[in-house]
Protein backbone atom coordinates (compact mmCIF):
# COMPACT_ATOMS: atom_id res chain seq x y z
CA UNK A 1 0.00 0.00 0.00
CA UNK A 2 2.81 2.44 0.87
CA UNK A 3 4.35 1.88 -2.57
CA UNK A 4 1.05 2.76 -4.22
CA UNK A 5 0.76 5.94 -2.14
CA UNK A 6 4.31 7.01 -2.94
CA UNK A 7 3.77 6.24 -6.60
CA UNK A 8 0.60 8.35 -6.53
CA UNK A 9 2.52 11.21 -4.94
CA UNK A 10 5.05 11.18 -7.77
CA UNK A 11 2.23 11.04 -10.32
CA UNK A 12 0.91 14.21 -8.66
CA UNK A 13 4.36 15.80 -8.82
CA UNK A 14 4.35 15.06 -12.55
CA UNK A 15 0.83 16.43 -12.98
CA UNK A 16 1.76 19.71 -11.28
CA UNK A 17 4.40 20.27 -13.95
CA UNK A 18 1.84 20.79 -16.72
CA UNK A 19 2.15 24.59 -16.60
CA UNK A 20 5.94 24.66 -16.24
CA UNK A 21 7.78 26.02 -19.29
CA UNK A 22 10.01 22.94 -19.33
CA UNK A 23 7.28 20.42 -18.49
CA UNK A 24 8.61 18.07 -21.19
CA UNK A 25 11.66 17.52 -18.95
CA UNK A 26 10.01 17.39 -15.53
CA UNK A 27 6.94 15.30 -16.25
CA UNK A 28 9.10 12.33 -17.38
CA UNK A 29 11.51 12.83 -14.46
CA UNK A 30 8.70 12.40 -11.93
CA UNK A 31 6.77 9.83 -13.99
CA UNK A 32 9.76 7.48 -14.15
CA UNK A 33 9.93 7.42 -10.35
CA UNK A 34 6.15 6.95 -10.09
CA UNK A 35 6.21 4.05 -12.53
CA UNK A 36 9.16 2.14 -11.06
CA UNK A 37 7.78 2.52 -7.52
CA UNK A 38 4.37 1.33 -8.72
CA UNK A 39 5.86 -1.75 -10.36
CA UNK A 40 8.01 -2.45 -7.31
CA UNK A 41 4.83 -2.50 -5.25
CA UNK A 42 3.43 -5.05 -7.68
CA UNK A 43 6.57 -7.20 -7.39
CA UNK A 44 7.72 -6.43 -10.93
CA UNK A 45 11.18 -4.89 -10.86
CA UNK A 46 14.83 -5.31 -11.69
CA UNK A 47 17.22 -4.19 -8.91
CA UNK A 48 19.68 -2.86 -11.50
CA UNK A 49 17.09 -0.37 -12.76
CA UNK A 50 17.04 1.38 -9.39
CA UNK A 51 20.83 1.64 -9.31
CA UNK A 52 21.06 3.02 -12.84
CA UNK A 53 18.25 5.52 -12.28
CA UNK A 54 19.71 6.67 -8.96
CA UNK A 55 23.05 7.31 -10.67
CA UNK A 56 21.38 9.20 -13.53
CA UNK A 57 19.41 11.44 -11.18
CA UNK A 58 22.52 12.19 -9.11
CA UNK A 59 24.44 13.01 -12.30
CA UNK A 60 21.62 15.34 -13.34
CA UNK A 61 21.92 17.08 -9.97
CA UNK A 62 25.53 17.94 -10.81
CA UNK A 63 24.27 20.04 -13.73
CA UNK A 64 22.79 22.38 -11.11
CA UNK A 65 25.93 22.56 -8.97
CA UNK A 66 27.00 26.05 -10.17
CA UNK A 67 23.55 27.44 -9.34
CA UNK A 68 23.63 25.82 -5.90
CA UNK A 69 26.98 27.51 -5.23
CA UNK A 70 25.53 30.87 -6.36
CA UNK A 71 22.54 30.35 -4.08
CA UNK A 72 24.84 29.64 -1.14
CA UNK A 73 26.94 32.73 -1.96
CA UNK A 74 23.74 34.80 -1.94
CA UNK A 75 23.14 33.65 1.64
CA UNK A 76 20.62 30.88 0.81
CA UNK A 77 17.58 33.13 0.38
CA UNK A 78 14.18 31.48 0.62
CA UNK A 79 13.04 29.48 -2.38
CA UNK A 80 9.51 29.07 -1.02
CA UNK A 81 8.31 32.69 -0.95
CA UNK A 82 6.05 32.36 -3.99
CA UNK A 83 5.50 30.01 -6.88
CA UNK A 84 6.90 32.58 -9.30
CA UNK A 85 10.68 32.51 -9.28
CA UNK A 86 11.76 36.10 -8.66
CA UNK A 87 15.45 35.43 -9.16
CA UNK A 88 17.04 33.10 -11.67
CA UNK A 89 18.57 30.66 -9.23
CA UNK A 90 15.30 29.92 -7.42
CA UNK A 91 13.98 27.69 -10.21
CA UNK A 92 17.34 25.92 -10.46
CA UNK A 93 17.47 25.26 -6.72
CA UNK A 94 13.92 23.90 -6.71
CA UNK A 95 14.81 21.61 -9.60
CA UNK A 96 17.99 20.52 -7.82
CA UNK A 97 16.00 19.53 -4.74
CA UNK A 98 13.37 17.82 -6.91
CA UNK A 99 16.07 15.67 -8.44
CA UNK A 100 17.47 15.04 -4.96
CA UNK A 101 14.12 13.78 -3.70
CA UNK A 102 13.85 11.48 -6.72
CA UNK A 103 17.40 10.21 -6.18
CA UNK A 104 16.73 9.51 -2.48
CA UNK A 105 13.56 7.57 -3.27
CA UNK A 106 15.30 5.58 -5.99
CA UNK A 107 18.27 4.84 -3.70
CA UNK A 108 15.86 3.63 -1.01
CA UNK A 109 14.12 1.35 -3.50
CA UNK A 110 17.49 0.12 -4.73
CA UNK A 111 18.22 -0.87 -1.14
CA UNK A 112 14.82 -2.56 -0.79
CA UNK A 113 15.21 -4.39 -4.12
CA UNK A 114 18.64 -5.68 -3.10
CA UNK A 115 17.30 -6.94 0.22
CA UNK A 116 14.33 -8.67 -1.41
CA UNK A 117 16.64 -10.52 -3.76
CA UNK A 118 18.88 -11.59 -0.86
CA UNK A 119 15.94 -12.55 1.34
CA UNK A 120 14.09 -14.48 -1.40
Amino acid sequence: MRHLLLSGLFFLFAAFQYNDPDFYIWVPIYMVVAIVVFFFGRGVYNPSIFKVLTALYILAMFLYYPEVINWIKEGTPSITGSMKAESPFIEFIREFFGLGICALVLAYYSYLAGNKRVNS
